[in-house]
Protein backbone atom coordinates (compact mmCIF):
# COMPACT_ATOMS: atom_id res chain seq x y z
CA UNK A 1 0.00 0.00 0.00
CA UNK A 2 3.22 2.08 0.41
CA UNK A 3 3.34 1.92 -2.93
CA UNK A 4 0.42 2.80 -4.46
CA UNK A 5 0.28 5.81 -1.87
CA UNK A 6 3.84 7.11 -3.04
CA UNK A 7 2.57 6.44 -6.55
CA UNK A 8 -0.18 8.85 -6.62
CA UNK A 9 1.65 11.35 -4.67
CA UNK A 10 4.68 11.52 -6.74
CA UNK A 11 2.48 11.60 -9.93
CA UNK A 12 0.59 14.76 -8.28
CA UNK A 13 4.08 16.59 -7.39
CA UNK A 14 5.40 16.00 -11.23
CA UNK A 15 2.20 17.19 -12.78
CA UNK A 16 2.63 20.10 -10.34
CA UNK A 17 5.95 20.48 -11.23
CA UNK A 18 5.31 20.77 -14.35
CA UNK A 19 2.54 23.34 -14.66
CA UNK A 20 4.57 25.31 -12.92
CA UNK A 21 7.47 25.26 -15.59
CA UNK A 22 4.88 25.66 -18.39
CA UNK A 23 3.67 28.57 -17.11
CA UNK A 24 6.95 30.69 -16.75
CA UNK A 25 7.36 30.74 -20.29
CA UNK A 26 4.75 33.44 -22.11
CA UNK A 27 5.00 32.13 -25.50
CA UNK A 28 1.32 30.73 -26.88
CA UNK A 29 2.73 27.48 -27.81
CA UNK A 30 4.65 24.75 -26.49
CA UNK A 31 7.54 24.79 -28.88
CA UNK A 32 10.62 23.85 -26.37
CA UNK A 33 12.27 20.61 -26.60
CA UNK A 34 12.74 20.97 -22.87
CA UNK A 35 9.57 21.78 -22.57
CA UNK A 36 8.28 18.59 -24.58
CA UNK A 37 11.00 16.14 -23.29
CA UNK A 38 9.92 17.27 -19.60
CA UNK A 39 6.33 16.61 -20.42
CA UNK A 40 7.39 13.38 -22.19
CA UNK A 41 9.39 12.30 -19.15
CA UNK A 42 6.45 13.00 -16.82
CA UNK A 43 4.02 10.72 -19.17
CA UNK A 44 6.22 7.93 -19.81
CA UNK A 45 6.96 8.03 -15.66
CA UNK A 46 3.39 7.42 -15.17
CA UNK A 47 2.99 4.30 -17.64
CA UNK A 48 6.62 2.55 -17.14
CA UNK A 49 6.23 3.24 -12.81
CA UNK A 50 3.65 4.81 -11.62
CA UNK A 51 1.00 2.92 -13.02
CA UNK A 52 2.50 -0.38 -12.20
CA UNK A 53 2.16 -0.01 -8.46
CA UNK A 54 -1.21 1.60 -8.24
CA UNK A 55 -2.41 -1.86 -10.62
CA UNK A 56 -1.56 -3.33 -7.21
CA UNK A 57 -3.81 -2.17 -5.23
CA UNK A 58 -6.67 -1.63 -7.65
CA UNK A 59 -8.48 -2.52 -10.89
CA UNK A 60 -7.20 -1.01 -14.20
CA UNK A 61 -10.90 0.36 -14.85
CA UNK A 62 -9.92 2.57 -12.06
CA UNK A 63 -7.45 4.02 -14.17
CA UNK A 64 -8.62 4.76 -17.43
CA UNK A 65 -9.18 8.32 -16.80
CA UNK A 66 -5.53 8.92 -15.83
CA UNK A 67 -4.61 7.02 -18.86
CA UNK A 68 -6.61 9.03 -21.25
CA UNK A 69 -4.84 12.35 -19.76
CA UNK A 70 -1.13 11.20 -19.64
CA UNK A 71 -1.95 10.10 -23.71
CA UNK A 72 -3.37 13.05 -24.71
CA UNK A 73 -0.48 14.92 -23.07
CA UNK A 74 1.81 12.30 -24.73
CA UNK A 75 0.35 12.92 -27.85
CA UNK A 76 0.06 16.82 -27.55
CA UNK A 77 3.92 16.71 -28.01
CA UNK A 78 3.91 15.96 -31.47
CA UNK A 79 1.86 18.88 -32.42
CA UNK A 80 2.10 22.58 -31.80
CA UNK A 81 -0.14 22.78 -28.79
CA UNK A 82 -1.00 25.69 -26.96
CA UNK A 83 -0.01 26.57 -23.35
CA UNK A 84 -3.32 26.66 -22.72
CA UNK A 85 -4.72 23.21 -23.93
CA UNK A 86 -1.49 21.31 -21.82
CA UNK A 87 -2.83 23.76 -18.86
CA UNK A 88 -6.38 22.90 -19.24
CA UNK A 89 -5.27 19.00 -19.17
CA UNK A 90 -3.07 19.33 -16.59
CA UNK A 91 -5.93 20.30 -14.45
CA UNK A 92 -7.94 17.93 -15.17
CA UNK A 93 -5.52 15.05 -14.40
CA UNK A 94 -4.62 16.26 -11.04
CA UNK A 95 -8.00 16.38 -10.16
CA UNK A 96 -8.42 12.44 -11.64
CA UNK A 97 -5.52 11.58 -9.58
CA UNK A 98 -7.12 12.89 -6.44
CA UNK A 99 -9.74 10.86 -6.59
CA UNK A 100 -8.00 8.17 -7.01
CA UNK A 101 -5.82 9.45 -4.31
CA UNK A 102 -8.37 9.49 -1.93
CA UNK A 103 -10.03 5.85 -2.91
CA UNK A 104 -6.84 4.02 -1.81
CA UNK A 105 -6.67 5.13 1.22
CA UNK A 106 -10.04 3.22 2.25
CA UNK A 107 -8.46 0.41 1.11
CA UNK A 108 -7.03 -2.38 3.49
CA UNK A 109 -2.74 -2.09 3.89
CA UNK A 110 -1.20 -5.09 2.65
CA UNK A 111 2.57 -5.97 3.06
CA UNK A 112 5.16 -4.77 0.36
CA UNK A 113 8.54 -5.23 0.09
CA UNK A 114 10.40 -1.65 -0.18
CA UNK A 115 12.73 -0.72 -3.38
CA UNK A 116 16.00 -0.30 -2.15
CA UNK A 117 18.76 1.48 -3.99
CA UNK A 118 21.49 -1.42 -4.16
CA UNK A 119 23.80 -1.51 -7.14
CA UNK A 120 23.02 -4.21 -9.85
CA UNK A 121 25.91 -6.50 -10.86
CA UNK A 122 27.97 -5.09 -13.61
CA UNK A 123 30.09 -8.42 -13.90
CA UNK A 124 27.99 -9.34 -17.16
CA UNK A 125 28.79 -5.96 -18.98
CA UNK A 126 32.27 -5.04 -17.39
CA UNK A 127 34.60 -7.58 -17.01
CA UNK A 128 37.43 -5.88 -15.02
CA UNK A 129 36.67 -5.55 -11.37
CA UNK A 130 38.04 -2.70 -10.71
CA UNK A 131 35.45 -0.95 -12.72
CA UNK A 132 33.10 -2.99 -11.46
CA UNK A 133 33.86 -1.57 -8.05
CA UNK A 134 33.74 2.73 -9.59
CA UNK A 135 30.37 1.93 -11.27
CA UNK A 136 29.12 0.48 -7.58
CA UNK A 137 30.42 3.37 -6.39
CA UNK A 138 29.08 5.69 -9.02
CA UNK A 139 25.49 4.44 -8.58
CA UNK A 140 25.85 4.52 -4.66
CA UNK A 141 26.52 8.07 -5.07
CA UNK A 142 23.73 9.28 -6.99
CA UNK A 143 21.33 7.84 -4.45
CA UNK A 144 23.88 9.43 -1.09
CA UNK A 145 23.32 12.78 -3.79
CA UNK A 146 19.37 12.61 -3.75
CA UNK A 147 19.10 11.74 -0.12
CA UNK A 148 21.44 14.90 0.61
CA UNK A 149 19.53 17.00 -1.34
CA UNK A 150 21.75 17.87 -3.74
CA UNK A 151 19.51 17.40 -7.11
CA UNK A 152 22.35 18.67 -9.32
CA UNK A 153 24.90 17.06 -8.10
CA UNK A 154 22.89 13.30 -8.53
CA UNK A 155 21.33 14.34 -11.87
CA UNK A 156 25.11 14.79 -13.06
CA UNK A 157 26.40 11.97 -11.61
CA UNK A 158 23.78 9.86 -13.36
CA UNK A 159 24.37 11.18 -16.93
CA UNK A 160 28.20 10.00 -16.21
CA UNK A 161 26.55 6.77 -15.08
CA UNK A 162 24.69 6.14 -18.12
CA UNK A 163 27.80 7.54 -20.32
CA UNK A 164 30.11 4.60 -18.70
CA UNK A 165 27.59 1.44 -19.38
CA UNK A 166 26.59 2.64 -22.64
CA UNK A 167 29.92 2.74 -23.75
CA UNK A 168 30.62 -0.32 -22.27
CA UNK A 169 27.78 -1.82 -24.29
CA UNK A 170 29.89 -0.54 -26.99
CA UNK A 171 33.10 -1.97 -25.73
CA UNK A 172 31.32 -5.47 -25.81
CA UNK A 173 30.52 -5.81 -28.87
CA UNK A 174 33.38 -8.26 -30.61
CA UNK A 175 33.07 -6.18 -34.13
CA UNK A 176 32.26 -2.69 -33.55
CA UNK A 177 31.63 -1.57 -37.07
CA UNK A 178 27.56 -1.64 -37.06
CA UNK A 179 27.82 0.61 -34.59
CA UNK A 180 29.94 3.54 -36.39
CA UNK A 181 27.70 2.86 -39.74
CA UNK A 182 24.04 3.53 -37.29
CA UNK A 183 22.70 6.62 -38.98
CA UNK A 184 22.86 8.04 -35.46
CA UNK A 185 26.84 7.96 -34.95
CA UNK A 186 27.99 11.46 -34.87
CA UNK A 187 30.19 12.58 -38.07
CA UNK A 188 32.81 14.54 -38.55
CA UNK A 189 30.97 17.98 -40.38
CA UNK A 190 34.28 18.37 -42.54
CA UNK A 191 35.05 14.38 -43.50
CA UNK A 192 31.68 12.62 -42.63
CA UNK A 193 33.90 10.11 -41.43
CA UNK A 194 32.21 8.57 -37.84
CA UNK A 195 33.71 10.37 -34.53
CA UNK A 196 36.07 8.37 -32.40
CA UNK A 197 33.80 7.01 -29.19
CA UNK A 198 36.14 9.14 -27.14
CA UNK A 199 34.24 12.26 -28.70
CA UNK A 200 30.94 11.16 -28.38
CA UNK A 201 28.48 12.58 -26.10
CA UNK A 202 25.79 11.38 -23.85
CA UNK A 203 23.22 12.16 -26.35
CA UNK A 204 25.13 10.13 -29.37
CA UNK A 205 25.21 7.30 -26.77
CA UNK A 206 21.76 7.09 -26.34
CA UNK A 207 20.45 7.25 -30.11
CA UNK A 208 23.33 4.91 -31.11
CA UNK A 209 21.73 2.33 -28.06
CA UNK A 210 18.39 2.98 -29.39
CA UNK A 211 18.58 2.47 -33.01
CA UNK A 212 20.86 -0.77 -32.11
CA UNK A 213 18.35 -1.96 -30.00
CA UNK A 214 19.58 -1.89 -26.37
CA UNK A 215 17.40 0.54 -25.25
CA UNK A 216 13.35 0.80 -25.69
CA UNK A 217 12.06 4.22 -27.00
CA UNK A 218 10.50 5.27 -23.80
CA UNK A 219 14.05 4.54 -22.77
CA UNK A 220 15.13 6.91 -25.54
CA UNK A 221 12.51 9.81 -24.75
CA UNK A 222 13.54 10.16 -20.83
CA UNK A 223 17.33 9.40 -21.42
CA UNK A 224 17.13 12.77 -23.39
CA UNK A 225 15.53 14.32 -20.28
CA UNK A 226 18.47 13.10 -17.96
CA UNK A 227 20.82 14.32 -20.62
CA UNK A 228 19.07 17.77 -20.90
CA UNK A 229 19.41 18.59 -17.19
CA UNK A 230 22.47 17.02 -16.40
CA UNK A 231 23.78 19.93 -18.96
CA UNK A 232 22.44 22.80 -15.88
CA UNK A 233 25.95 21.95 -14.29
CA UNK A 234 26.50 25.31 -16.66
CA UNK A 235 25.52 28.08 -14.09
CA UNK A 236 25.03 30.60 -17.55
CA UNK A 237 22.83 27.54 -18.88
CA UNK A 238 21.21 27.52 -15.66
CA UNK A 239 20.34 31.10 -15.19
CA UNK A 240 19.54 32.05 -18.99
CA UNK A 241 16.84 28.99 -18.93
CA UNK A 242 15.27 29.81 -15.91
CA UNK A 243 14.82 26.43 -14.61
CA UNK A 244 15.14 25.45 -11.18
CA UNK A 245 16.34 21.82 -10.68
CA UNK A 246 14.73 20.19 -7.37
CA UNK A 247 14.72 17.05 -5.02
CA UNK A 248 11.79 15.65 -6.90
CA UNK A 249 13.37 16.52 -9.72
CA UNK A 250 16.04 14.45 -9.32
CA UNK A 251 14.26 11.81 -7.95
CA UNK A 252 12.33 11.05 -10.78
CA UNK A 253 15.29 11.26 -12.68
CA UNK A 254 16.60 8.27 -10.87
CA UNK A 255 14.30 6.18 -11.35
CA UNK A 256 14.29 6.92 -15.56
CA UNK A 257 18.31 6.34 -15.27
CA UNK A 258 18.13 2.89 -12.91
CA UNK A 259 15.57 1.99 -15.37
CA UNK A 260 17.71 2.92 -18.70
CA UNK A 261 21.01 1.16 -16.97
CA UNK A 262 18.90 -1.69 -16.29
CA UNK A 263 17.99 -2.25 -19.93
CA UNK A 264 21.53 -1.67 -20.81
CA UNK A 265 22.50 -4.35 -18.53
CA UNK A 266 20.07 -6.76 -19.87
Amino acid sequence: MHNAHHAVDASVSEIDKLRRTLKKNGSAQVRSGEEIALIKAVCLTWFNNHRKSLLVVIDEAFLSDQDRLYKELLTSCDRATSRKKYDQLIKQLRASLTEIRGYIVDLKPVDTTPTTDAPPSFAILVPNPIMQKILEARWLECSKCIAAGAPLAATVMMGGLLEALLLARINREPNKSHVFKTASAPKDRMTGKTLQLQEWTLRHYIDVAHELGWISTSAKDVGEVVRDYRNYIHPQKELSHGIELRDDDARLFWEIAKGISRQILK
